[in-house]
């Protein structure tokens, strides 16, 4: 069997602004959209599939890198291959994917996940029992995109959270000052309860003065984790405010390139949990990057993958380690779960993924085809 042809289908979506729409500047999600629909297709008839983009910002940058910088790579070569396929990526002559922007690498995660699960359908296996994990309920967390002005507005939302069933919530707190983050903290804890799980990711945007302050609070209100407070690749902030909180520090999640973490591993004080994503990874390096973490006896918590296949991607993965607690159940969820018959949904808090070859997921072709623009071959 061989790769014969690789097609991106490009579809359109509009999508409604959430909220108070108050982080335009990290690309909320909202407005016209385009996304890719790849296709990996064989000598065989048998196909993989996977998406390209997240549910915010724009795609066709990385639809484009695919076909101009990948495509070519994979015709003729035997699918089953996938992570001898990755390793070659890798040790490209002066093309070493740590070399690549994150456009590249984003593009090839695309690829890869495509190939995972052409993989699963040629073998008839679905991709956790690939990576040799077993099916299973994975509790999930629910967030939304910074999406309010003030900590009232937290408060209606971790409702919202609970309502679902979901036994833990994260907090995007966006653009909010010191004083008021720390009241949102405060109020959102007493409205949860003790026994709640709580998290906050303000996605980097924090200098360490304002972390301690805030990171404090959420010492007196047990969170979970403090994800992404600094910039991830400051080290010294990163040790200095591990210092001074007890709160863990989960990090790397903004990293952009496979084993961007490495040096915080060697950082003394460094975070106790770590940050991956297939949708910067793909499954090969999301897993590579959740054995690193477990070699240092840490936690590799898994971030949205911003469409659906990245996000099952992420399930399939999690049900193969051991070291991730969480799934990430980003709201509203129509932004990601399209394009397929299947959606991810959840079951008393949990997730898990179809008993069904590959990723499990089935293309909508009338939806692909009512949204399609234009296709790339």
């Amino acid at each position: 069997m061989k790769i014969t042809e690789i097609v991106i289908d490009i579809v359109e979506r509009n999508l409604d602004f959430a909220g108070d729409n108050v982080y335009q500047a990290a690309g909320v999600t909202g407005g016209i959209v385009h996304q890719g629909i790849l296709r990996i297709k064989t000598d065989e008839g048998v196909e993989g599939n996977s998406m390209i983009g997240q549910h915010r910002g724009e795609s066709m940058k990385i639809i484009r890198n695919i076909h101009k910088k990948f495509s070519h790579l994979l015709i003729n070569k035997n699918p089953l291959d996938n992570l001898a396929l990755w390793t070659y990526v890798n040790n490209m002559p002066k093309a070493s994917i740590n070399r690549f922007n994150p456009v590249d690498y984003a593009a090839f995660a695309s690829l890869d996940i495509a190939l995972w699960d052409l993989k699963g359908k040629i073998t008839g296996l679905p991709v956790f029992s690939l990576l040799g994990g077993s099916n299973k309920d994975i509790p999930a967390y629910g967030t939304y995109q910074p999406r309010h002005n003030d900590p009232e507005g937290y408060v209606s939302e971790s409702d919202e959270v609970a309502e679902l069933g979901l036994s833990a919530y994260k907090i995007h707190p966006g653009p909010m000052d010191t004083n008021k983050t720390i009241k949102m903290v405060n109020l959102v804890r007493k409205n949860v309860g003790e026994g709640y799980t709580l998290m906050i990711d303000p996605n980097n945007t924090y200098d360490l003065n304002k972390a301690v302050k805030i990171g404090k609070a959420l010492d007196d209100n047990f969170f979970f984790w403090f994800e992404d407070p600094i910039k991830w690749d400051d080290f010294e902030s990163i040790s200095k405010l591990n210092k001074k909180i007890k709160t863990p520090l989960a990090m790397t999640d903004q990293a952009p390139f496979l084993f961007n973490e490495n040096r915080l591993y060697t950082t003394e004080l460094a975070p106790q949990i770590m940050r991956g994503t297939s949708r910067k990874l793909g499954i090969t390096g999301l897993l590579k990057s959740a054995a690193v973490a477990e070699a240092f006896n840490k936690r590799c918590e898994i971030g949205t993958g911003g469409n659906i296949f990245f996000n099952m991607a992420n399930i399939h993965v999690t049900c193969s380690i051991n070291n991730c607690t969480y799934y990430e159940y980003w709201m509203p969820t129509s932004t990601a779960d399209f394009a397929t018959i299947e959606t991810i949904n959840l079951n008393n808090g949990n997730v898990r993924s179809f008993d069904k070859p590959g990723l499990g997921l089935t293309l909508d072709n009338k939806w692909i085809k009512d949204n399609k623009i234009f296709t790339i071959k």
